[in-house]
């Protein structure tokens, strides 16, 4: 039987540590149902990262186990309600402390798994150094500035590297309970329990659902001015150099800061606010694809359709389909 362990924490996401459970849950339900002569596939257990034998929140309250991997088949790490830069360190430097542990599983071969924000906490023990990650799109830029070693990829939902598995944003915890499913129990089985999940594993983006809104935005302050300057002139042409000239900076130290803050280029940060501009204006108007055109900054609509669908996976028609807000008009 494989043993499943979802890490407890200071401000664990209480839905998706149930979640989590329960996704396990029907998974041994569904084995029992496909061969009732077969035992569990998982069992799993809480544990505390600081060794407490129960977690209270509010009227919840959860039986732990102190945090022992010895016996793991693999490790969850769940997001949490923490969005603050304080509530995020702070929950980081737990995960720190138990850097060795970590470490261990990871070298006998065990998945490790986080979800969301969890992925703070994941990098926090040091293992996703110089590896592909994903996060909650909306604290990217944070992320980036607490973790420059890691390739952060926020438009995918799920990245794996090595044996580390992360998540986006919120219910993405069940595409990467699904990925793990897979992996372990095969496609067949990975695919009745997606049916189960009312989920569809075939959607492996976030980035229909990006924004360039961040709960935690970076500290450069003259970087900040410059992306205010690019969401104020995003329809007007802009080239590099008389960017930079006109925030007094040359083109290579704009190049190098706002990268580390954005984790973007100006240019493709311009984009971006393009595309993040026509995709408003499609979910609150019905204006012709073509009249959108000079609002945003381009000419040439094929050229528009193929930026777009690059950015967002999907065309804008599909995408006015999904998100127009109807009930508005």
């Amino acid at each position: 039987m494989n043993q499943v362990v979802i890490v407890i924490y200071p401000g664990v996401c209480l839905g998706q540590v149930c979640g989590m459970q329960d996704y396990f849950r029907f998974c041994n339900e569904l084995a029992r149902h496909q061969n009732p002569e077969q035992g569990p596939l998982y069992q799993v257990q809480l544990m505390h990262i600081s060794g407490e034998l129960q977690y209270q929140d509010g009227i919840i309250s959860l039986n732990c186990l102190p945090l022992s991997l010895q016996n793991a088949s693999l490790v969850l790490i769940p997001g949490s309600y923490a969005h603050s830069s304080s509530a995020l360190i702070a929950i980081a430097q737990k995960f720190q402390q138990q850097q060795a542990l970590f470490s261990a599983v990871h070298q006998k071969g065990v998945p490790i798994a986080a979800s969301c924000n969890g992925s703070f906490a994941l990098a926090a023990t040091g293992l996703l150094n110089d590896k592909s990650a994903t996060t909650c799109w909306f604290l990217a830029d944070f992320f980036r500035e607490l973790y420059p070693q890691v390739a952060l990829t926020v438009d995918e939902k799920i990245q794996q590297a090595d044996g580390l598995y992360t998540a986006g944003a919120t219910s993405a915890y069940i595409e990467l309970c699904l990925y793990l499913t897979q992996l372990q129990q095969g496609a067949r089985f990975s695919q009745q329990m997606a049916k189960i999940m009312l989920t569809d594993p075939h959607c492996a983006s976030q980035a229909p659902y990006l924004t360039l809104q961040q709960l935690l935005p970076h500290q450069d302050d003259k970087i900040a001015q410059v992306q205010q300057y690019l969401r104020s002139h995003l329809a007007q042409n802009i080239e590099l150099a008389a960017l930079a000239d006109h925030f007094a900076m040359t083109p290579r130290t704009l190049l190098r800061r706002f990268k580390q803050s954005t984790g973007d280029t100006p240019m493709a940060y311009l984009q971006k606010l393009r595309i993040e501009k026509a995709k408003h204006l499609l979910e609150s108007s019905l204006l012709p694809v073509e009249q959108l055109l000079p609002v945003v900054g381009y000419e040439d609509l094929s050229s528009f359709r193929k930026l777009f669908q690059q950015y967002t996976s999907l065309t804008p028609k599909a995408y006015r389909d999904r998100f127009y807000l109807a009930e508005k008009h």
